[in-house]
């Protein structure tokens, strides 16, 4: 019997929104100014002098073609962090490091000093002239060979303390490409790169790069690994530069390398393959198997009736008889990783003799343990600022029915309160209960009623099925009961594009108990009465995710989510044209004598990240998002409806405090204290500039936009209906500071935030211009993980 082990994960997620005094806020920023202002040269030896500042100028002389990806390689080499994490912000984790320094290895200030305390960057160790000579060889592996860098080294500061570097790059037109030959012998390998050159990376009239270079010689190599060349490596091809064509061109040659290996002209096939699950990779020729069968000549053996072996075979792309071929290798890899069922996944290739061109793979498994326990403590923060303790239990199976089958049985509860706000006069006391059951099935493979071929060798393509229920109390309001169904699938057609298909998504929603208040509020809002309704969805979701995901971000990464939703429509077809609606009725159509849903939703998500460097970067993201409810439905379900605000969203205003549109409640429902604010149609737009301020500690200046409206309109929300010509009147806008700090496992995040456009007021007011009592209106949230 296999050893289980019981995680107790105990996570702190916290999103408090704190009220604190302004002057408490102002103290600590006041506070970090003034001790950043004390010195930091006098804690220098005499011959030490502290590194502040690099510039870099560029100059070029004719045309430099990609000219910002090249002063980006040579801005690698020659920037430093200093002490100061941005121009105009003072030197924080010196002042620490400095004045906290401890007398002891334990204690207060020394884990101030050792956490956020940073030692001084010293002139002697960013060594300026090392740099420009390092940088002056990029140049000439760029093909900058007759272009110039010079150092403007400046002492300054109080007895000459302070040093600074100005790095003068003077560009001119770099070399390029007038020919570029192949010179082959007689073998395969040769043939097989002279026919493969049409592709090449390498083109007349391109800039002379070195690393354009090495590009090449690995996508050969790998074609060549492709074609059975099991021991060609990159190394074995070698370039030959000729300068002397004159105009500033360069005939470049390459060859195979003498003298190497014959084996790496050797096209190899594979003549056995054997599996090998295993409970310990050193233990592996000591094991007896009690399991062994041969499945399409692959031999698979286990020491426990582990795994169904066909479950196994099946996926691997590794045949016997077959070339090898580096991608079939790389392909088993990544599959048998992605089955989320082994702690260890080795495959290696051992020659069979020296004359017989074949290898033996052998693929060795170790299986993690199969039972799977968790308990995980959290005081959280939703999106909609409810924020209190919580515990999620689960138990989990990883190989359930013997075929990598995951089982997971998750049971959570949690206490939730939504904090005040001080300018809207929201009532104290609007807490919520939760309790959540939830049992799933993750089956590593398509299980269609039809047979469907997976659409990757590389990646594991996921079934899955859940069955929940949870009940949500909000005291003094109401008591609801959502019960769920999916059958859905989830796979991968490279590493940037994912899809994710809740092919049937059931949710049955009823309110169990409202109160008085409740009662009364739905009456006066007849359009939120209906969105609250007993009813049915029943449909499809859809979701595509794109990531750009460039080996080195230096401009341009962006990631895209599209979502579309779609309830009831076959439903409705089938209740209209088989005799089940009654003549001229005017009855929602119902199912099992519940009402369903109807309304197709598509929401699209756009980040676009520009990276200066990689701890600085610009985030943006645009949201935009529309519900459509029709046939069946006067208004969208409560639980898929949009809504504004919150500590992932627009900072500067509590979730569910905005919209739709211009609407603002009367006082008389916010002194009930029950705002759920929401819409049909939803914009949202961020921007963030992020940047480092001392050892694990990120800073943000933040820019926030965006409201949610109604689609049709609504008597009880005037201002509610999106209309094209005012949409932009009614846009929300805030703005504020943002620390971040990185623990390793998560981040913490701490934003200030105020608001400066407030689309409920009067139009003469909403800006802060014309309103008083602006700063007093900050909200400060702390809560984990970026927003976006």
């Amino acid at each position: 019997m296999s050893k289980t082990r019981t995680k107790y994960h105990f996570r702190i997620s916290i999103g408090v929104l704190f009220d604190l005094q302004k002057s408490l806020f102002l103290y600590g920023l006041f506070l970090t100014f003034i001790l950043s202002s004390c010195s930091n040269t006098k804690f220098l030896e005499e011959d030490e002098k502290l590194y502040t500042y690099t510039w870099f100028s560029e100059k070029g002389f004719g045309k430099i073609s990609n000219k910002p990806l090249k002063a980006y390689e040579l801005y690698l080499v020659g920037n430093v962090k200093t002490n100061r994490p941005m121009v105009f912000l003072p030197r924080t984790s010196l002042t620490i490091y400095n004045y906290m320094h401890p007398s002891g290895t334990w204690g207060p200030r020394h884990y101030i000093h050792r956490v956020f305390g940073k030692p001084p960057v010293l002139l002697s160790e960013v060594n300026p002239e090392f740099r420009v000579k390092v940088m002056k060889q990029r140049l000439a592996d760029m093909g900058h060979f007759d272009s110039d860098i010079k150092l403007d080294l400046k002492i300054y500061g109080k007895h000459d303390k302070k040093a600074r570097a100005k790095y003068n790059i003077y560009f001119k037109p770099a070399y390029t490409y007038r020919n570029f030959e192949f010179h082959p012998k007689a073998s395969r390998a040769d043939s097989i790169i002279a026919a493969n050159l049409d592709n090449s990376l390498i083109r007349p009239g391109d800039d002379y790069w070195v690393k354009v270079m090495r590009e090449e010689r690995n996508r050969l190599a790998r074609i060549l690994n492709d074609q059975g060349h099991f021991f060609f490596n990159p190394d074995f091809l070698l370039f030959y530069a000729d300068t002397t064509a004159g105009k500033k061109q360069v005939d470049l040659t390459m060859v195979i390398k003498d003298n190497i290996s014959s084996k790496a002209y050797n096209a190899y096939h594979i003549r056995n393959v054997n599996i090998n699950v295993i409970s310990d990779l050193k233990a592996n020729s000591s094991l007896n198997y009690s399991d062994s069968i041969l499945i399409d000549n692959i031999l698979y053996k286990s020491v426990q009736h582990t795994f169904r072996p066909h479950i196994i075979t099946e996926v691997v792309s590794i045949m016997p008889g077959a070339q090898y071929t580096f991608t079939d290798h790389d392909n088993t890899t990544r599959y048998l990783q992605g089955m989320d069922a082994f702690k260890s996944v080795d495959i290696s290739f051992t020659e069979v003799d020296s004359s017989s061109n074949q290898l033996d793979a052998s693929i060795n498994l170790v299986p993690l343990k199969p039972i799977t326990t968790s308990l995980e403590v959290n005081f959280a923060t939703k999106s909609n600022d409810f924020l209190g303790p919580s515990a999620i239990a689960s138990i989990g199976h990883r190989n359930i029915f013997k075929g990598a089958e995951q089982l997971s049985l998750q049971i959570d509860g949690g206490f939730e309160w939504q904090k005040r706000s001080k300018t809207r006069q929201y009532e104290l006391g609007l807490n919520s209960y939760e309790l959540g059951v939830n049992l799933k099935l993750t089956i590593p493979r398509f299980i269609f009623p039809v047979n469907v071929k997976n659409p990757s060798r590389r990646y594991v393509p996921k079934t899955y099925t859940s069955i929940g229920g949870r009940q949500l109390k909000r005291v003094r309001y109401y008591s609801m009961d959502v019960s769920q169904l999916k059958w859905g699938y989830n796979w991968r057609t490279s590493p940037k594009r994912k899809f994710n298909v809740d092919a049937i998504a059931v949710d049955y929603l009823r309110l169990t108990q409202t109160s008085t208040e409740f009662e009364e509020f739905l009456n006066q809002y007849p359009q939120v009465a209906k969105s609250f309704e007993e009813q049915l969805i029943i449909g499809s979701v859809v979701s595509f995710t794109f990531t750009s995901n460039p080996k080195r971000r230096i401009f341009n990464h962006f990631y895209l989510n599209t979502t579309l939703d779609l309830a009831g429509n076959i439903l409705n077809v089938v209740y209209n044209y088989t005799g089940l609606k009654e003549p001229g009725s005017e009855e929602p159509g119902k199912l099992f004598k519940i009402p369903y849903s109807q309304y197709t939703k598509l929401t699209s998500d756009f980040r676009y990240y520009i990276y200066f460097n990689e701890k600085k970067q610009i985030a943006t993201r645009f949201l935009v998002g529309v519900g459509v409810p029709y046939n069946n439905s006067e208004v969208l379900p409560y639980v898929k409806q949009y809504y504004a605000g919150g500590s992932q969203d627009l900072r500067a205003f509590y979730a569910r405090s905005l919209g739709p549109g211009s609407y603002q409640p009367p006082d008389s429902v916010i002194s009930k204290g029950f705002l759920d604010q929401s819409g049909e149609i939803k914009l949202l737009g961020n921007f963030e500039y992020r940047f480092p301020i001392t050892y694990k500690t990120y800073g943000a200046f933040f820019l926030d936009a965006g409201n949610v409206w109604l689609i049709n309109e609504d008597a009880s929300r005037p201002g509610g209906k999106f209309r094209f010509n005012n949409f932009l009147d009614e846009i929300a806008l805030g703005g504020g500071f943002g620390i971040r700090v990185d623990i390793d496992y998560f981040v913490i995040r701490l934003d200030a935030a105020v608001p400066i456009r407030k689309p409920y007021l009067p139009a003469n007011d909403r800006w802060i211009t014309t309103n008083s009592g602006f700063w007093n209106d900050y909200i400060l949230s702390l809560a984990v993980g970026y927003p976006f």
